[in-house]
C-alpha cells in the first residue's frame, strides 16, 4: 500500500479523548504481560462540557435533525459525562454549625461573642450595617457599663418570658433596666451566647427607643416592631441563611428523644423555634404586626397602657 494512502488513513482515525498528539507518540506499545493495565481516568475540561451541552441544545432545536439522531447524541453525552473524571472537582459541602462548647452563659459573655460576631460581619460584609442594630448593640454595651442590664434574680419571670425591658412612666428617658431569665444562662450550654444575646439586644433596643423619646405603653405594638426588626437583623448578621438555627433544633430534637427529662434542651428548642418563627417574617412590617400579636401583645388605650395579655401569651411560646 503507498505510504500517502496510509497517512491518511492514520489521520481520518481519531484520537481518544484523553490523548493528545505527545501522549500518543509516548504510548506503551502492549499491555504488561499480566494483563491488569490500569486505565489513566479521562479528564473532562468543563468548558467542553459546556460545548457539548450546547451543541446538544442546537440539535434539539433544530427542525433538521431528526428524533433519533438527538436521542443518539443525548446518550452519548450522558454516558461519557458519567465515565469521565473531570478535571475540577466541587469543594465537598458541610452543613453550618454554630460553634457551641457547653459553657454556661453570662452577660458579658454574650456582650464579647456578640461584639467578636459583629465586628468579623462588618468586615466582611458588603453592605452597610442597619443604623437600628448598630445602635442597640452600642446601647446594650453602655446598659450594662451602667449595671443596669443583669439577668433576673427574683425569678418572677414567666418560663416563657425571655427578657423584658423595665421602666417607670415618670422615670428619665435614659433610666430603666433589661433583665434576662435566667434560664438563658443555662439555655446558652445548647445554643450558644451568640443566640442568646438575641434577646439581649432585642431588649436593648427597646431600652434605646424609650432613651430616643420613641417608647411610650400605649403603643406597645409599634415599640415590639422595631425590637423585633433589630432581633431579625441581629439573626441575619450569625446566621444569614437560618442553616446554623436549622442545625441545632434538629440535632437537640435528636439528643430530646433519648433524654426527653431534659429541660434545659426542651426550652432551648422551643427558644429555637421561636427564632425560626422571627426568620420566616423576613423583618417585615405586617408580618412582624401579625407575629406579635399572636404572641399575646396589645396596645394600650385611654385608661390603661398595653402589654402583654397573659391568656394569649401562655400557649404562645417563648418571647420577649
Amino acid at each position: 500500500m503507498p505510504l500517502g494512502l496510509l497517512l491518511l488513513i492514520a489521520a481520518a482515525l481519531p484520537l481518544r479523548a484523553q490523548e493528545t498528539p505527545e501522549t500518543a507518540e509516548t504510548a506503551p506499545a502492549a499491555a504488561p504481560a499480566n494483563g491488569d493495565a490500569k486505565k489513566d481516568p479521562i479528564l473532562v475540561n468543563p468548558a467542553e462540557i459546556q460545548t457539548q451541552a450546547d451543541q446538544l441544545h442546537d440539535a434539539v432545536a433544530s427542525p433538521s435533525v431528526d428524533d433519533f439522531r438527538v436521542h443518539s447524541q443525548a446518550a452519548g453525552f450522558f454516558e461519557n459525562v458519567q465515565r469521565e473524571t473531570p478535571l475540577v472537582r466541587p469543594a465537598p459541602r458541610r452543613m453550618d454549625r454554630e460553634p457551641v462548647d457547653g459553657r454556661v452563659g453570662t452577660i458579658d459573655g454574650m456582650l464579647e461573642t456578640a461584639q467578636q460576631r459583629y465586628d468579623h460581619y462588618k468586615m466582611t460584609a458588603t453592605e452597610v450595617p442597619a443604623a437600628d442594630l448598630e445602635n442597640a448593640v452600642g446601647y446594650a454595651k453602655v446598659m450594662r457599663d451602667d449595671k443596669r442590664a443583669d439577668f433576673d434574680k427574683t425569678g418572677k419571670m414567666a418560663e416563657n418570658q425571655m427578657g423584658e425591658y423595665v421602666y417607670a412612666v415618670k422615670d428619665a428617658l435614659d433610666a430603666g433596666k433589661v433583665e434576662i431569665n435566667g434560664r438563658m444562662a443555662l439555655m446558652a450550654t445548647r445554643i450558644g451566647e451568640a443566640f442568646s444575646y438575641a434577646t439581649l439586644v432585642h431588649e436593648a433596643a427597646h431600652a434605646k427607643a424609650r432613651a430616643d423619646g420613641r417608647l411610650t405603653p400605649d403603643k406597645v405594638i409599634d415599640g415590639e416592631v422595631e425590637a423585633y426588626r433589630v432581633q431579625y437583623r441581629w439573626l441575619k448578621v450569625i446566621d444569614p441563611s437560618a442553616e446554623r438555627m436549622i442545625v441545632l433544633h434538629s440535632t437537640l430534637n435528636l439528643y430530646l428523644k433519648r433524654h426527653p427529662e431534659d429541660q434545659v434542651t426542651r426550652a432551648s428548642i422551643s427558644y429555637l423555634e421561636h427564632l425560626l418563627q422571627l426568620w420566616d417574617t423576613g423583618g417585615e412590617d405586617g408580618k412582624l404586626r401579625e407575629m406579635i400579636r399572636k404572641l399575646g401583645y396589645e396596645d394600650g388605650d385611654s385608661n390603661h397602657g398595653g402589654g402583654v395579655n397573659p391568656a394569649a401569651a401562655a400557649s404562645a411560646g417563648p418571647r420577649v
